[in-house]
């Protein structure tokens, strides 16, 4: 789709106002607008629910959770409780002219990146978790 198609049809979906979501994807990823209260939440997907359920992906990106803060970006971190993944999320209140709601995609998927690329860099500079149980060569009291 063109953006001046994406344009006109964010503008239909703003001036209407209606109950149901409006999904797009950005960068390979689901970026979601919805009426929320008297404004619009803005997300868009970090990690899908296979990425979120790693222990060591969700541990490297929420250790990079304050680069956003340092960078003034305006997305939080959530869960979506329908998906089941982790999202940055944003509200915009009142009345948006689709321009706004551009600027903030926009925001959000370049916070997303920054922080996808962080988390990249520190699960690639982890050492590797143990796995298993830790082998003991004598017993332990209670076990």
């Amino acid at each position: 789709m063109e953006f001046s198609e994406f344009n006109e049809i964010l503008e239909q979906w703003s001036e209407q106002r209606p109950g149901i979501p409006l999904d797009c994807w950005i960068d390979d990823a689901n970026a979601r607008l919805a009426m929320v209260g008297n404004g619009v939440r803005c997300s868009i997907e970090l990690l899908d629910p296979f990425d979120a359920s790693d222990p060591q992906r969700l541990a490297a990106l929420l250790s990079q959770g304050g680069a956003s803060l340092a960078c003034a970006c305006d997305g939080a971190l959530a869960i979506d409780p329908q998906t089941r993944c982790v999202v940055l999320l944003s509200w915009i209140p009142g009345l948006c002219r689709p321009n706004q709601l551009i600027e903030r995609l926009e925001s959000l998927a370049n916070q997303r990146a920054a922080m996808l690329s962080l988390m990249h860099s520190s699960v690639r500079h982890q050492p590797p978790a143990a796995s298993g149980r830790a082998t003991l060569n004598h017993r332990q009291p209670g076990v």
